[in-house]
């Protein structure tokens, strides 16, 4: 990833808020020249590792998780709050437009899961993680006997990560007031992904 010094962020809380936030994510690998990519939900275990542990699943019927090996990297790719960002609101016009947004790239050689009670398991996380803001569900013990079976059709594997890189563009590079005008523009904004830039920008600005 391109990361000019003002736009790099190096804070793993940070990086780790926006997987967490913005946890469905293309996986890419490649393998005998063949470049694969999945959109998957993933969970992140930040104390598993120096730069955490992702865990996710896929159809067994998909072929990509074929290509994993014990050597090969692979990469997440975890898209955060973006806005396409307009020149009338820095304080003088004479700039080009220009798009802000957060980016973390995740590294690392997943690992297969083949046994049940763990594939179970992290089924159960990923749906509780979710639920909990709809329904409060606390867990699937109940399920089980239904789910169990079901869990043949997956493929379970996990990424400990051994490099992650982030990319924060929220216009660090422009004055104060211009980063105040973006603000201003977008806080107010309908679209949690806009508003997801301005409160972002907020935070920075009150550093």
């Amino acid at each position: 990833m391109y990361l000019p010094s003002p736009f790099k962020e190096d804070n793993l809380n940070s990086l780790h808020e926006v997987i967490r936030n913005y946890n469905f994510a293309p996986l890419f690998s490649q393998s005998d020249d063949m470049p694969y990519a999945t959109h998957l939900p993933f969970m992140l275990d930040p104390d598993r590792g120096p730069n955490g542990t992702l865990i996710a699943h896929m159809a067994r019927a998909n072929p990509h998780w074929k290509s994993f090996d014990e050597n090969t990297q692979a990469l997440v790719v975890f898209q955060g709050p973006h806005a396409y960002i307009s020149t009338s609101w820095y304080e003088k016009e004479e700039h080009v437009p220009t798009w802000n947004y957060a980016a973390v790239h995740a590294y690392g050689v997943p690992q297969l899961i083949h046994e049940p009670e763990e594939l179970l398991s992290m089924v159960e996380a990923l749906v509780n993680n979710h639920e909990a803001s709809i329904s409060g569900i606390k867990n699937l013990d109940e399920h089980k006997e239904i789910l169990l079976p079901q869990l043949k059709a997956i493929v379970g594997f996990e990424i400990p990560i051994e490099k992650i890189e982030g990319k924060f563009k929220f216009n660090q590079n422009r004055s104060t007031e211009d980063q105040q005008g973006v603000v201003n523009a977008l806080e107010n904004h309908d679209d949690p992904l806009i508003q997801g830039v301005a409160d972002i920008m907020k935070k920075n600005l009150q550093q």
